[in-house]
């Protein structure tokens, strides 16, 4: 590590990103950070618990202050007076501190303004991942396919479908990319990331320097992705390190009081997403289809785990949540839809066994850290893409048949299900660090030797 005496970080600037994505897992290490350099957290709409616990000076010693930022959250507004919102308080916020430093994954508008003028000042911009990273072809193919058997009508042959898709793909990329900056006296967004066109990269990296993962498989993924290796570097998880302690303070050592119960407890993880796409042959499965086969599941674990109480978590984008309940609730007595809105880390917390379907959800690998030795499974039984993500995936058990899941769901009834929970323990190499004060000195360090040269 370089010593704090070496390092002349003065100002960090952090952008919380999608408020879930901050409270289960950029928080911990905007943690650590503040402990030693002062903090400016650039904010969206954030959930009460997270609020009080940033207002604690014991905890965040140096966050100085929270600039509220709109870009997902927020009161409605049109496209384009959102883009000029932002563009100014990007462009105000690096006048006024002069950051050293900004962590901000510039794929985003808000987030390439801020990435870009910020870099015109010399500030390090890292981009730090707040989630696993996906295979993106596959992300790419069900992007295409979701637009064409979802957003056009079949009546339409399948050839048209793929190239109006194609097209509106393209006219989004040039609006978000090209006409939005310039609109506000900007130059356009070179790159090849793009939120819209999934082929490209969608790691950022327009402007920042470094792109810092979770995981070696992420690592992998990213250089698949043509991001030069020495821009990437890896951090684990916060909750894999002494940062866990704010997630124990801010969450769950609450939940622990307020849950106590000798009813054992069941969450299943549900997506948003109404139709699924087979990895096999691509082929559609029907928002009909996917309904009945979610139902089935739902139904088999009520029947089998009937003394349990069952809960089901939809994911926060999904939209009709009271069709939802009267569905689910239906089935059983033991069944609770849960709000959308309310945190998922929660629900892994009070439960002793969390489920996902497909695609994978992050909230499982959320799951594993957070409480390695509960019962983590991820379904895929009808083999679909971005389903098998934790195919092989130490700690969670991947499950793509029927037989295999009702066995299993027997042996928790029976309390004879026994699960390895040892979580593979990293071994720092040269392109890892302890923490993210190190991640924050050493890239700090390294640029300042690049620029030199």
């Amino acid at each position: 590590m370089i010593n704090n005496s070496q390092s002349k970080i003065k100002k960090v600037l952090f952008y919380t990103s999608v408020s879930r994505g901050f409270r289960a897992s950029l928080i911990g290490h905007l943690y650590e950070i503040s402990q030693v350099y002062p903090v400016i957290l650039l904010a969206e709409e954030l959930d009460p618990e997270t609020k009080k616990v940033l207002n604690n000076k014991k905890l965040f010693p140096r966050l100085e202050k929270i600039i509220p930022v709109f870009q997902y959250t927020g009161p409605k507004t049109n496209l384009l007076k959102k883009n000029r919102e932002l563009y100014r308080l990007a462009k105000e916020v690096v006048q006024c501190y002069k950051p050293d430093v900004v962590i901000a994954n510039d794929i985003y508008p808000f987030e390439m303004y801020l990435v870009r003028f910020a870099k015109k000042r010399g500030a390090l911009n890292i981009n730090l991942q707040a989630a696993l990273v996906g295979e993106l072809k596959e992300r790419a193919l069900k992007m295409k396919l979701v637009n064409v058997h979802f957003k056009f009508s079949p009546a339409l042959p399948l050839s048209w479908r793929l190239i109006l898709a194609k097209c509106k793909k393209y006219l989004g990329h040039f609006l978000y990319y090209w006409i939005m900056p310039l609109m506000v006296g900007q130059m356009p967004f070179r790159g090849k990331s793009s939120f819209i066109i999934w082929e490209k990269c969608i790691s950022g990296l327009r402007y920042s320097d470094y792109c810092v993962v979770y995981l070696d498989r992420d690592y992998n993924i990213l250089i698949k992705d043509s991001i030069p290796a020495e821009k990437i570097y890896i951090l684990a998880h916060p909750l894999e390190r002494k940062a866990k302690e704010i997630f124990e303070k801010a969450y769950f050592l609450s939940l622990r009081e307020k849950y106590k119960s000798e009813t054992k407890i069941f969450t299943m993880m549900l997506t948003s997403e109404q139709i699924g796409i087979r990895k096999a042959d691509c082929s559609l499965i029907s928002k009909e289809e996917t309904q009945k086969n979610r139902m089935e599941i739902v139904a088999l674990i009520s029947k089998i785990l009937s003394e349990w109480r069952i809960f089901i978590k939809p994911h926060p984008l999904t939209r009709n949540i009271e069709e939802i309940k009267e569905i689910y609730e239906s089935i059983s007595q033991n069944i609770e839809v849960t709000e959308s809105s309310e945190p998922a880390d929660k629900y892994i917390e009070i439960s002793d066994v969390i489920v996902g379907l497909p695609p994978a959800s992050f909230a499982l690998f959320t799951a594993l850290l957070q409480c390695p030795e509960k019962i983590i499974i991820s379904l895929d039984l009808n083999q679909e893409l971005l389903a098998d993500v934790y195919k092989n995936f130490e700690g969670i058990e991947y499950i793509d048949n029927k037989e295999e899941f009702v066995g299993i769901l027997k042996s928790i009834r029976d309390n004879k299900y026994q699960k390895d929970y040892k979580y593979y323990k990293r071994r720092l190499g040269q392109k890892e660090f302890s923490n993210s004060v190190e991640m924050l000195e050493t890239l700090f360090h390294k640029k300042k030797l690049e620029n030199s040269n």
